[in-house]
């Protein structure tokens, strides 16, 4: 007999044999126990998770010359016939191909003669989402009243794909994607039966490498074997698979923990030089911050973290000298990284920016640990001098995410009164503005991110910039810009509408409160007294800020 790849080989010809899927095949079991088959079965998921295997042992359940039975013997000529896929009752047809109204038509006319020799007709159609409107159409009467001796199991991967008036007329199963330790042990019972020597590490980059698909997985582990032997190496298993080795995301790891920036690029150009694809490296990153993140969590017995023993140990090493915001920092960062990798004509120097913040992100203190610091020079500086003036400093800002969220609109200060326009109170006129600016333009509504304010002003929008935000502001100014401004301010509130872009100067003192103006030597003589304050040191070296300017409040 010629050879069998091992996905068929080891392809399950029981109930008992399917692997993931327990609560459908318990399901199945009882329908034929209780005499409930059903005239038609949707069973949906994604590749390799036994959709069609387990087709195949319904029907061998129903035409089994020992059955309906829950156990087919897989020894009588029907069982035979439909393991092989030849059996004359038992009808595959791949929608994929056979996807129009007249192959649905000779279906139907299928449909009415009884079978040759079994108890059931079965047809089996797999992606069954590829068939067109019309012949969906030509088989829904047939699906819902089919003769007596018909069953219908149809099998997609996009359910969404199917129409409802189908689903409506099947019981629906959802077959899950496998899960990792399900495939592992799997692959293993198959590895000693086939006398193959293969070890934990290589099974378990098996086992990640299928992303929950099983025949996936056996078709992995067959090219595999027909590359290495009966006596597989770790090390060819990763270089055939593409792997990266997982000491390599140990090393970067160490590095980052050591915040050794010299490192990291080292190992970035020995990344490089071995060939490895960067944005798959990236990938693996992630999965590794994210398997720290759950043995942090979770702790090293939980079955979310896909990794052999020995990788496990030292992976529950690293994850103490880590915090859980240090990780989720880590991960959020690698992700904009991985994007930017996709359309970067230098994947390497986004690669290694991004790793640089990453160490840099170690560094970061909670900003609680800050003000608390603060506090205590505050309470320690308090009673020996008084700062003379009102202090503007320059330092880095947080992230943020938009100065003009719904919250912040609501906040605002508006100067006219608060009239309702197009339905909607001012605050959420200027947020439909925001959303629809957003949707339309994003450019411009980073720029108009740097706006001051946002306020109804008459019969139109005024935008007030500081001095600091003069580049958007001139931006915004441009004619194009403002037209656009215009006709969308029109469409959200439906009316006429003008756009007004004011620049404020900066002020440093707060509302209502007038400033002394000073001439060059007095402003220095104060720069001088503010510099020398104990406080204001203290505060400039806990942000790393600098002094711009200083006025004297009335």
């Amino acid at each position: 007999m010629s050879y069998q790849v091992i996905a068929r080989k080891w392809r399950p010809q029981t109930f008992d044999d399917i692997v993931g899927q327990k609560a459908t095949a318990q399901t199945l079991r009882n329908s034929i126990l209780q005499n409930r088959i059903a005239h038609a079965y949707l069973f949906a998921g994604s590749r390799g998770v036994g959709k069609t295997s387990t087709a195949r042992i319904l029907a061998k359940a129903l035409n089994c010359i020992q059955g309906p039975t829950v156990m087919p013997c897989n020894l009588c000529d029907s069982c035979r016939e439909i393991t092989a896929g030849n059996s004359i009752d038992v009808l595959e047809i791949d929608a994929a191909s056979n996807r129009g109204i007249d192959e649905i038509r000779e279906l139907r006319e299928n449909v009415k003669y009884a079978a040759a020799r079994d108890r059931y007709k079965v047809f089996i159609i797999d992606e069954v989402h590829m068939l067109t409107t019309e012949a969906f159409n030509a088989l829904l009467k047939t699906l819902e009243e089919p003769p007596a001796h018909v069953v219908f199991v149809l099998a997609t991967t996009e359910l969404h794909k199917v129409p409802s008036t189908i689903l409506s007329r099947c019981q629906h199963f959802n077959f899950r994607g496998i899960s990792y330790k399900e495939i592992l042990d799997r692959l293993s019972y198959i590895a000693s039966q086939e006398q193959i020597q293969i070890g934990d590490l290589s099974l378990n980059a098996i086992a990640r490498a299928s992303e929950g698909s099983m025949r996936d997985a056996q078709s992995l582990m067959d090219q595999i074997i027909s590359f290495c032997g009966k006596e597989v190496n770790d090390e060819q298993v990763r270089d055939l698979l593409g792997i990266i080795p997982q000491q390599l995301l140990e090393d970067f790891t160490s590095a980052i923990l050591e915040s050794n920036p010299k490192r990291v690029v080292d190992l970035v150009e020995q990344l490089v030089q071995s060939g490895l694809n960067l944005q798959h490296f990236v990938r693996e990153m992630l999965a590794h911050f994210r398997n720290l993140l759950i043995i942090k969590i979770a702790g090293e017995d939980s079955q979310l973290v896909p990794l052999a023993p020995a990788e496990m140990a030292r992976c529950r090493e690293f994850s103490r000298h880590f915090s859980e915001e240090d990780l989720t920092r880590f991960f959020n960062i690698l992700v904009s990284t991985e994007s930017e990798l996709k359309w970067s004509s230098q994947p390497r120097f986004h690669l290694e920016i991004g790793l640089m913040k990453i160490v840099q992100a170690r560094r970061l203190l909670p900003i609680e640990s800050l003000i608390g610091g603060l506090e205590e020079m505050a309470k320690s500086t308090s009673g020996t001098s008084n700062a003379p003036a009102k202090v503007s400093t320059q330092m880095p800002k947080p992230p943020v995410t938009s100065r003009f969220t719904a919250s912040a609109a609501a906040k605002m200060q508006l100067q006219t009164p608060p009239a309702v326009l197009g339905g909607q109170a001012p605050a959420g006129v200027i947020e439909s503005l925001r959303l629809a600016l957003s949707q339309r333009s994003p450019m411009l509504f980073s720029l108009l991110e740097h706006a001051k304010e946002i306020k109804l002003s008459g019969n139109g929008f005024e935008i007030l910039f500081l001095k600091q935000d003069r580049f958007s502001y001139e931006m915004l100014q441009s004619t194009e810009n403002i037209a656009f401004l215009k006709e969308l301010a029109e469409s959200v509130t439906s009316r006429p509408q003008t756009i007004k872009l004011t620049l404020e100067e900066l002020s440093l003192g707060p509302p209502g409160v007038e400033t002394i103006p000073l001439s060059g030597d007095q402003k220095k003589q104060l720069m001088e007294r503010v510099k020398s304050d104990p406080g204001v040191k203290a505060f400039l070296d806990t942000f790393q800020g600098e002094i711009t300017d200083v006025q004297e409040l009335n």
